[in-house]
């Protein structure tokens, strides 16, 4: 498949299954602000050391794939996700950001204020990546209110990554 398709030079995009939408569109900006910040999450991780932290961005990365796949579906296809199989987020990817909430939580890092994000270039990029999540999460609202979300569960993931971000920063400032 190649990259460059020309199909997009007027300023349209194809959903998945072929729909296309403008470029600027609730949908397109939904899936696209996930894109933007699994790519701040992917440059955290390139100044991480630690291998576990590691491990957890990438779990949290491969689920963004899932949530971004849900966001570029038109609700009146979002059927053909299950026929074909495609995997969509899943109780327990919101079950594994609420256990490594806990899990920091229970080390006693907690909500006391805003930080300032410069304690390191990894924890600098978290909050970034955090800071991004809130916005790609409005972008999710829009959809919802609008009734172009098909399920509820991008959004409550979104919601508790930003909380697990935010921690994870914290932890490391």
């Amino acid at each position: 498949m190649r990259i460059s398709t020309k199909t997009g030079d007027l300023g349209t995009t194809s959903l998945m299954f072929g729909r296309r939408v403008s470029k600027a569109c609730e949908r397109t900006q939904a899936y696209g602000a996930v894109d933007e910040f699994s790519a701040t999450i992917g440059l955290a991780r390139s100044f991480n050391q630690d291998s576990d932290l590691d491990k957890l961005l990438e779990t949290v990365q491969l689920a963004l794939v899932k949530a971004m796949t849900e966001l570029a579906t038109d609700k009146e296809d979002f059927s053909k996700l299950e026929e074909r199989s495609i995997p969509l987020l899943e109780d327990s990817d919101l079950k594994f950001l609420e256990g490594n909430i806990e899990s920091i939580e229970k080390e006693g890092v907690s909500f006391k204020g805003w930080i300032q994000p410069c304690a390191s270039p990894c924890s600098a990029a978290l909050s970034l990546a955090r800071a991004q999540t809130r916005r790609a999460e409005r972008c999710v609202v829009a959809l919802k209110d609008a009734g172009m979300l098909a399920r509820d569960m991008p959004l409550v993931y979104l919601n508790r990554l930003s909380d697990l971000l935010w921690l994870i920063s914290a932890k490391l400032g």
